[in-house]
């Protein structure tokens, strides 16, 4: 087989491979999964996760959080995040902490060291910490 046929049969070859990868639904970008966190002042949070925007996301965790306050429009969005995790850490006296990570475990505890920054007479917890699909 000549040279220019080899490198046209490869080149072939390789399109082919790609194509197929390409094709392949594990392979493709699964879009955005959003998620967001609310809470109040005075207690209380939501939290939404899996949204294909992050509108969707915050007026879903908002809504939650207003539901569990019993007073819509009380609840301010705290985080947010696409196909990652976020905790929210909440005090005593009302100080609170969020943050994004990779992992769960990881955001909850950085939320909760953000948390206990505020000087707290007691350590925050984490009172939620939530990923959306990757």
């Amino acid at each position: 087989m000549p040279l220019i046929d080899r490198s046209l049969f490869a080149a072939l070859l390789l399109c082919g491979a790609l194509a197929g990868i390409a094709a392949d639904p594990a392979h493709a970008d699964p879009g955005p999964s959003w998620g967001a966190i609310a809470s109040r002042d005075a207690g209380g949070y939501g939290y939404s996760f899996n949204h294909p925007s992050r509108a969707a996301a915050e007026l879903a965790a908002r809504a939650q959080c207003d539901r569990a306050a019993g007073r819509p429009g009380t609840c301010a969005i705290r985080a947010y995040f696409d196909r990652s995790c976020g905790a929210l850490a909440t005090g005593n006296y009302g100080e609170w902490g969020t943050a994004i990570a990779s992992t769960a475990a990881a955001a909850g505890k950085a939320a909760a060291v953000q948390c206990d920054s505020h000087l707290p007479t007691q350590p925050c917890k984490v009172v939620v910490s939530i990923c959306s699909p990757r």
